[in-house]
Order: structure tokens, then sequence, then C-alpha cells
């Protein structure tokens, strides 16, 4: 890792913070307060949401001080507050943007609002750290397309899975290494794909009060139950390393870390692929919902191969973990640490100019919408983690040609004929509102980045 220590030092001494602006203060970006407010170097200089009684509680469970808390409603009031050294607060998420800043960070989760904020910063010369990954599945290959253009930095946040998967694959390319496979643990069987916020906390087993007590989303944590945010994120990697999805939805198989690299391998080598070079979920239960001892839930991990035995001997006598007769060898990070590492994606950022993670070019993969139940006519759909759907990953050139409906497209639009329990979306099956701006960027990207042929 590149010394930000030092970087960051040198601004605190020389009086002159990075200036963050954060849009969303739920639980992401309590976690990116909480830190930054710790950090040398860096400010947390105005915080955006719809709602300022959230931001306040988010002010308190980062432990911050409400006294240099300044509400703002407009783009001078936020400058004033930054140059007394205090933090803005508004409901007006442009106030931020348009403020004084020299980075936003989107950390809503939603598509609409996210999809706005990101072409608003750039358009603004600001750079821009997405926590939002549902934004960058849909649109992401034309943002980072629009940054580049305009000499800013588009980058998803270090900390999240994907860019923690980018790292480690960037660490094995650079090294001659083959990735044979990356992905990330996750909770999963096929049954919780049915799962709807009614009954996330149960199958979580948090209580009423832990939920209120860590301000805790219903719909958004049923999306990493219902392997929907797995889909996310793993799509998100694909477009960012050129892997693919082996089969649609991913294998998701119930496997101990040390078996990982016996499992994520070619079929003629004992594993379950069909190809090299996929994304895919390792989960921590088998499917009657039964723990796997000495799973990967909360990390993420590559399989590499290399053409020299020498070489493949020595990570063996290091004690990594290795599969297919000692061809395929397991890399892995056994945690994650979301908001609270997404400040070094704003380092880099600012500071390097360089994203810690970020669309290669045009879309790989895509998350597509599936049925959670038989749908009518006339229902209006509900999105990510709700009651009407769940996602799967696919490869873009086939959801294209088949007329695939994007999962981030999906909230809101009302279905026009009927679709069965588990069917797969189309375009012809939903109308869509085509006054959204997400919508409006996707048929852009879509016009002008065709899918990669994998």
């Amino acid at each position: 890792m590149w010394n930000f220590n030092t970087h960051l030092a040198r601004l605190e001494e020389q009086g002159r913070p990075i200036r963050v602006g954060l849009i969303g203060s739920g639980r992401f970006g309590t976690m990116i307060m909480a830190q930054v407010s710790r950090m040398k170097g860096m400010r947390i200089s105005v915080v955006a949401d719809l709602s300022e009684g959230n931001t306040r509680k988010a002010v308190d469970r980062a432990g911050m001080s409400a006294a240099a808390i300044v509400r703002a409603d407009t783009t001078s009031r936020v400058n004033e507050a930054i140059q007394a050294g205090n933090m803005a607060i508004t409901e007006d998420s442009l106030i931020a943007i348009e403020s004084d800043v020299d980075v936003i960070v989107e950390a809503t989760g939603l598509t609409e609002p996210g999809a706005r904020h990101a072409y608003q910063a750039i358009s603004n010369g600001k750079h821009i750290v997405m926590v939002n990954v549902e934004t960058d599945v849909l649109v992401g290959p034309l943002l980072k397309s629009l940054a580049d253009q305009a000499s800013v930095t588009y980058t998803l946040a270090y900390g999240d899975q994907p860019a923690l998967i980018k790292e480690l694959y960037d660490w094995a390319t650079a090294l001659g290494y083959e990735v044979v496979a990356a992905g990330k643990g996750s909770k999963y069987s096929p049954d919780l794909r049915k799962s709807t916020p009614d009954t996330v906390w149960t199958l979580y087993g948090h209580t009423e009060e832990e939920v209120q007590r860590a301000g805790l989303n219903a719909k958004m944590y049923n999306s990493f139950l219902d392997s929907t945010k797995s889909a996310v994120e793993m799509v998100s990697v694909s477009n960012m390393t050129g892997l693919v999805p082996d089969v649609r939805g991913m294998h998701f198989p119930p496997v101990p870390t040390p078996e990982i690299p016996s499992v994520f391998c070619p079929k003629e080598d004992g594993g379950i692929l069909s190809r090299t070079g996929v994304v895919d979920v390792v989960s921590s239960t088998f499917h009657d919902g039964s723990a796997v001892e000495d799973s990967l839930r909360w990390g993420v991990f590559i399989v590499v191969a290399s053409d020299n035995a020498y070489l493949r001997n020595t990570m063996a006598e290091y004690g990594v973990a290795t599969g297919g007769g000692g061809k395929y060898a397991l890399m892995y990070r056994p945690y994650h640490f979301v908001g609270m590492e997404t400040p070094l994606s704003i380092a880099s950022a600012v500071i390097r100019h360089e994203p810690t993670g970020a669309p290669a070019g045009r879309p790989v993969s895509e998350v597509i919408a599936a049925a959670k139940r038989s749908l009518s006519p006339g229902e209006v759909l509900d999105g990510e983690g709700g009651y009407t759907l769940y996602g799967m990953a696919e490869t873009a050139p086939t959801a294209r040609s088949e007329g695939l409906l994007p999962m981030g497209l999906a909230n809101r639009a009302r279905v026009v004929r009927p679709i069965a329990e588990d069917a797969i979306l189309s375009y012809e099956d939903v109308a869509l509102d085509e006054d959204s701006f997400a919508f409006k960027l996707r048929r852009l990207q879509d016009d002008t980045l065709a899918p990669v042929k994998s």
C-alpha cells in the first residue's frame, strides 16, 4: 500500500486537509464519519442527507462533536462553514457537490440518486468515491469514462469487497500469476433468494433492539441475504477485471476456506469450473442452513495458478492452501471494513488521482432481475432487497442479446405481462420510467459502450 500516512500528515501540518463531501448518513456514511474524524489530513466538510435528523443521529453514533456542526441551506453557507473549520449539514445534495470540497463520497446505496450525484460531481470537477456499488454496476463504465474526460477520479470504495478483490487481482497479475477465480464469502442457500424485509431479521438472528441500536436498514440487509448484493459486488469485480460468471447466478458452493482452491478450479482438475477467469461466491452455510466450519464469511479471495513448478512448490512450502494436485493456490483476506477503510480511497483519489478500483472500460457483466414470486400485470417492482425480485450475475453480451432487465432499472418499474416465479425479467416485461436519470445514463451507456465479448 502506498504511504498515505506520510502524505496525510504533511497535509495536516500544512493546514490543507482533504475536504470531503459525504452524501448519505446511513450505516456506511456513519462509519466513514467516525473514521475520518479520527484521521489527520482529512475532514468531513459537509454531509448531505434527506433527513437532517438522520445526520445528527449519525454524528452522535460516530462520536463527533455536535458543537462544530452548522446547518446550511446554500452553497455559500457551506463554504463559510468549511472556512471556519466546521462541518456543514444539508438536505440538498447539490449544495454539497457545488461547495468547496475536493471529493464527493456517494453512500446512499440507491441507484437513481447515486447516478445523479456521481454525474453532478464529475460535472463539477470533483473526484467521486462510490460506496454505491448498485449504481456502479448499472452505469459505472459510463461514469468512469466521463470522469476520465473531466480529469477527475472515479473510484470504488476501498474496504468494500470489490476494491479489495481488485487489489488481490492486481497483486497476482502484476507478479505474473493467472487468476483462475476471484470472489467473496457470504451466507447463502437457495431458499434465501426468497427472503423479504419481513423475514430478514429473523433469518439474520438480530433482535429489534440490535436493529435499532445499529440503525440497520431491512431492505439493504435483505439484499445481502437474498444474494442480490453478491451479484452486484461480483459484477463490479467483473467489470474491473474482465473475469466473468462461470454460470448464470454463479455457483455459491459451501466450502471451508482451505478447500477453496480445490473447488474453484477446472473440472478436469477436480473442481467445479467450466473455464478459468471467473467471479463467484463461497457460501459460509450449507443449503440446510448449518454453518460451514472455517468459512470465509466476511472475506475475499483469489485462486491463482503458475506455470512454474518451482513457484508452485514454494507457495505450498509457505503453507498456502492448494488444490488440483498443487496447481492452484489460495490468497485471501478474512475480513473487510467497508466505511472504515473508505478514507484510503478518498486519499488515493485526491492525492494520487488513482482509483482503488474502477470499471476497466466496456461492460463485462450485468446484474439481471429474477422474480421472487409470480408477478401480475399492474404490479410495481420494488428493486434490490425487496419483496418482488432477486438479482443474478450474467455476462453482459448474453444480457444484451436476450434483452434482460438490469436490476438497477427495476425499482418502481410496472409489470405489463404475467411473470412466473424465478423467471428472468426482460425489458418487454415492464414499463420503465423513461424520465429517470439513471435510465437516461444507462441508455447513453448502451449506445456508446458495447459489452466486452466473453
